[in-house]
């Protein structure tokens, strides 16, 4: 087990290098192949295409995501407090330089294109969105958001915060980590509250 373990780490591990190494170019299974030694065999053993391969890639970090926000929101003092630590952690996919390079592939047109991708960032997107839409129920029961419309609330602070991210990622956005989280809290703290 630990044998296959090891194979899919390093192809996957591969795919990201390549991807990033390659930019416009196309990614091939042979190119991941020669990158990691392996034989085709090695491949399919693992993934039945190279969109498996990336529709794979994206739902891990997406999972990853998921429990980063699950946690940063259970661990906040106040449904404020929780809204401010959601969208800085969701920030934190394109500001914090260690998972820039796994956004950056995970949002290329090769990895955007690959067949069950949308499904996939569908249920990733839901997924991320759930404990803030928690956080806003509990901040209108409580009224704290007196005005939280929870699932739709959620939808829009995950798009502006979405806006954030793809220009970072395009290197359009000017703000600061810090500055995009205020700025992103306040506006929504205002919507929710007045």
């Amino acid at each position: 087990m630990a044998k296959y373990r090891t194979e899919k780490d390093a192809i996957v591990r591969a795919a990201y290098d390549l991807i990033v190494r390659n930019e416009a170019n196309t990614t091939s299974v042979h190119d991941i192949l020669r990158e990691t030694g392996y034989s085709t065999r090695t491949f399919y053993r693992h993934f039945r295409s190279k969109d498996e391969l990336l529709v794979a890639m994206y739902r891990v970090d997406s999972d990853r995501v998921t429990e980063t926000l699950t946690a940063a929101v259970a661990d906040a003092a106040t449904p404020l407090d929780a809204l401010e630590a959601w969208v800085d952690q969701n920030l934190a996919v394109a500001y914090d330089p260690r998972r820039l390079r796994h956004a950056a592939v995970l949002s290329s047109p090769e990895a955007t294109n690959a067949s069950g991708y949308d499904e996939a960032h569908a249920a990733g997107m839901a997924a991320h969105r759930a404990p803030l839409v928690e956080v806003l129920r509990q901040g209108n029961q409580y009224g704290v958001f007196p005005r939280a419309e929870p699932e739709a609330d959620a939808f829009a602070i995950q798009a502006v915060v979405g806006a954030h991210v793809r220009a970072k990622l395009l290197g359009t956005n000017e703000f600061t980590r810090p500055e995009a989280r205020d700025h992103t809290v306040e506006l929504f703290r205002r919507a929710l509250t007045r």
